[in-house]
């Protein structure tokens, strides 16, 4: 970097390579001049070569990319029926403002999230599979800024870095988080912590202006898109104090007073006719109860460590959390004892806010959350901040180890701590791969939920089923029938809706490989008719996503007249398929008689294929003699 005079905004020696007494504690002083060799990095990493070393660093991201591709469904499901399909419906009628998209969501007022969604749907008639994408490329940018920011805080020539940054990426990427990458409401979440990580090596290394000019903007969209987001201002604040050269203070006071400006007025813009969700419990919980409040922030922070074991996830999260806070407020102390240090507290500050981040974030969810019980801390979809605390622990604690080391001379104090480092690293490590092999289960299980809505969808103005609708796309929600319509005539659901109840139109031969059984089919005494079976899709090697019954009308033509969920276990069929994937291929459903006509007397089973709208039948039975017909 070139002294004074130089216009590269990103600073190109790392803090550990810069002296402690530089003049006026300034970093631009520090580092070699311009007639110096600047020492070339190795070309071999501890991986290999750099295509190599590329591929395992990026194998965790290239994973979860892989899991998206397979497990995600093209249908919207939950707050995005409420978040994203208002605005589709006002853009179509000419009627959008800039008032839609700051309008609240829950507690949220997703402006850029919601932006970002439109924009997408706009393009893609509303492909939720394209967001899903977004959220993979969001996460890959926190990944780039991690790796960023080892370079910002010295670890530019270190053999540890590429471990180090390997698992910061198991981490990002762990499979745990499966709502958040099969959900594309999620883009809310993972776009403020894009714009904070990125703001966390931007602060600090990018020549003034330019830093106040970006984390003004980061800061700004992370306060629009999630209602944790106006904490990037406080996290960012600390790393601005950190001049890479001499700023006129004239200057310095400008910019700094805009900067406070701008964060306050972003902060109560956002608050700005806030009211509390009606369905949301009381923010007075904590207060009431604070024992149960400091449960559920430990419980939080632990969630990535708890869903492996057979013991209770909330117990062990609990744990798991305190134990990460122990070793988090010693390196905090730590930092503290040594804050004269200028260039271990440069290098350490950055990652002991990202680590912050994560318990700001566990705070003010258990303020909104507390009333629900502790096992709202242990939901999938917070996984995303809950995991910065081990991440920045993971930094933070290198170095502090490494500042120690080097000023410890007892043998055996440096033997004991290095001995409870590996066993603590060790036991959450074991924790981690338990939950992330368990959590690879809950993918199957939300892909299949979501097809099940695309078939309840699908079906909608076929049969009526407000329970499956409820459950497997969106709860309590009776304008969803006309939604949808609207959606379909938009061209915006794939394939179209089913307009015919008659099944042949979809109805395709089920070919040499079993598809499924009607087992039986019985009628109570108070003249409701019970089905049982299960149901597979062998070409795509999963469960049926729905089971149609059929009666046949007076002209021998099957008519659709309700539709069941699959989802029972069913172990037998797994034994007798020697396959797994089928474990959850049961199914029953029960009618009453006055749903078909007294004159049909044959009841059809058929396996539906709701991304392809096939439906394939694997049974009958006759209501005159319940006896399996050929």
């Amino acid at each position: 970097m070139a002294q004074g005079g130089g216009r590269n905004l990103f600073a190109k020696v790392s803090w550990a390579e810069r002296p402690v007494g530089t003049a006026n504690g300034s970093l631009e002083a520090a580092g070699p001049k311009q007639d110096e060799p600047v020492a070339e990095p190795p070309k071999k990493t501890v991986f290999g070569g750099p295509l190599v070393t590329f591929l395992v660093l990026a194998a965790p991201a290239l994973w979860i990319g892989i899991l998206v591709f397979l497990y995600g469904v093209d249908t919207p499901w939950g707050d995005q029926w409420d978040g994203t399909w208002p605005l589709l419906e006002k853009m179509q009628a000419g009627t959008l403002g800039l008032g839609d998209f700051f309008a609240f969501h829950n507690e949220h007022r997703i402006v850029f999230p919601r932006l970002i969604a439109v924009g997408l749907a706009k393009l893609t008639h509303w492909n939720v599979r394209a967001e899903m994408l977004i959220i993979w490329v969001l996460a890959c940018i926190c990944s780039l800024n991690l790796w960023r920011l080892l370079l910002v805080t010295g670890w530019r020539n270190s053999r540890d870095r590429e471990w180090l940054f390997l698992a910061a990426n198991v981490m990002l990427f762990i499979p745990l988080q499966w709502e958040n990458f099969l959900w594309g409401f999620q883009i809310g979440f993972l776009l403020p912590l894009a714009c904070l990580t990125a703001c966390l090596w931007i602060g600090p290394s990018l020549r003034h202006p330019w830093n106040f000019l970006l984390t003004i903007g980061l800061c700004v969209v992370t306060t629009f898109s999630v209602a944790s987001g106006f904490s990037c201002w406080l996290l960012t604040a600390p790393l601005l104090l950190i001049p890479q050269r001499t700023v006129a203070k004239r200057f310095g006071r400008i910019w700094w007073s805009a900067w406070l400006l701008i964060g306050a007025a972003s902060v109560y813009l956002y608050f700005r006719g806030y009211a509390r969700p009606a369905a949301h419990p009381s923010s007075a919980e904590a207060l009431k109860h604070p024992f149960r409040a400091m449960q559920f922030v430990l419980a939080y922070l632990g969630t990535p460590f708890s869903s492996g074991t057979a013991l209770d996830a909330s117990m062990v999260a609990s744990i798991a959390g305190a134990a990460l806070l122990i070793p988090f407020f010693a390196c905090l102390l730590y930092l503290f004892r040594w804050r004269q240090d200028r260039v271990f507290l440069k290098r350490s500050l950055p990652w002991a806010l990202l680590a912050f981040s994560a318990l700001i974030n566990a705070f003010l969810t258990m303020i909104g959350r507390l009333g629900f019980g502790i096992a709202a801390a242990i939901q999938s979809r917070y996984i995303s901040f809950a995991i910065m605390l081990p991440i920045g622990l993971l930094f933070l604690g290198a170095l502090v180890l490494e500042h120690w080391r080097e000023r410890t001379s007892l043998g055996a104090i440096r033997i004991v701590g290095g001995k409870g480092v590996v066993a603590f690293v060790t036991a959450l490590s074991v924790l981690l791969v338990c939950g992330t092999i368990k959590s690879l289960e809950y993918w199957g299980r939300f892909q299949h939920s979501r097809l099940a809505g695309k078939a309840h969808l699908l079906l909608i103005n076929i049969v009526d089923e407000p329970d499956g609708l409820a459950r497997h796309v969106h709860q309590g929600d009776p304008a969803l029938k006309a939604r949808v319509n609207f959606l379909d005539r938009m061209g915006y659901l794939r394939p179209p809706l089913l307009r015919s109840n008659r099944i042949r139109e979809i109805a395709f031969s089920p070919g040499p490989e079993t598809m499924g059984e009607l087992n039986d089919l019985g009628k109570s005494a108070e003249g409701e008719f019970a089905a049982t079976g299960w149901a597979i899709l062998p070409e795509k090697n999963r469960t049926a996503d729905a089971v149609l019954l059929t009666y046949d009308d007076a002209q021998g033509e099957p008519i659709i007249f309700a539709l069941a969920d699959v989802g029972h276990a069913r172990s037998d069929i797994t034994r007798q398929l020697n396959d797994k994937a089928y474990l959850r291929s049961g199914w029953n459903k029960t009618w009453k008689a006055g749903q078909i006509p007294e004159s049909s007397q044959l009841i059809r089973a058929w396996a539906f294929d709701a991304e392809d709208l096939q439906a394939f039948q694997i049974g009958a039975f006759s209501l005159d003699s319940p006896q399996a017909s050929p």
